[in-house]
């Protein structure tokens, strides 16, 4: 089996660098042209499912696939949706740090292990995100090739599931418009191509 990922395209969100975790918002116009990037780099691939997470940012990366792929199913896992910020979700560091000082210097010093009131707590993310993901791989045939639009937190999440739990966290980067494939069989799981 092949699983392909990738990360959806652009909102204003990212350009203005707030936290917005479960928020749900649009692609930009940016992002609307990532996705259509990432929809010519996959479309050769023989795809034989789509999926998505229940946020429109990953069904709009996913939009330009199905439009030339109409006859290919698709899923949509709400596990493999983004880590839950709570009351941060739309605010920028300063307005957080602004509002909630004491949480937010106990979150940047331990980023992983401290959760702020409101917050999605990392093991409870991790513990989501691999359940979705054990679905989906349980419910996969051999010759699948699976494509996944989805959320930079649930990727790097991903790749430490299946190929280095170690691998620190944050130096794990998933970039808008490109793909990371995963050679899955009953024996081995290898990393086949990041970011192409």
């Amino acid at each position: 089996m092949k699983l392909l990922v990738a990360r959806h395209g652009e909102t204003n969100f990212n350009q203005q660098r707030k936290f917005y975790g479960n928020l749900d918002v649009p692609l930009n116009k940016k992002g609307g042209q990532q996705a259509r990037i990432l929809a010519h780099k996959v479309i050769a691939k023989e795809l034989t499912m789509l999926v998505q997470t229940n946020l429109q940012r990953t069904r709009a990366t996913l939009a330009p696939v199905r439009h030339q792929l109409p006859s290919i199913p698709v899923l949509t896992i709400p596990d493999l949706a983004e880590k839950g910020f709570g009351c941060w979700e739309g605010l920028d560091a300063n307005q957080i740090q602004a509002q909630d000082p004491e949480h937010w210097q106990k979150w940047l010093n331990a980023p992983l292990t401290y959760t702020p009131p409101t917050i999605e707590s990392v093991a409870d993310f991790r513990k989501r995100v691999k359940r979705g993901l054990n679905w989906l791989l349980n419910h996969s045939q051999a010759d699948d090739t699976i494509f996944l639009v989805a959320h930079l937190g649930t990727l790097r999440i991903i790749y430490q599931e299946l190929i280095d739990a170690r691998t620190d966290f944050y130096s794990l980067e998933f970039q808008a418009g490109c793909y990371t494939e995963y050679i899955i069989n009953s024996k081995t799981i290898k990393l086949g191509k990041i970011n192409a």
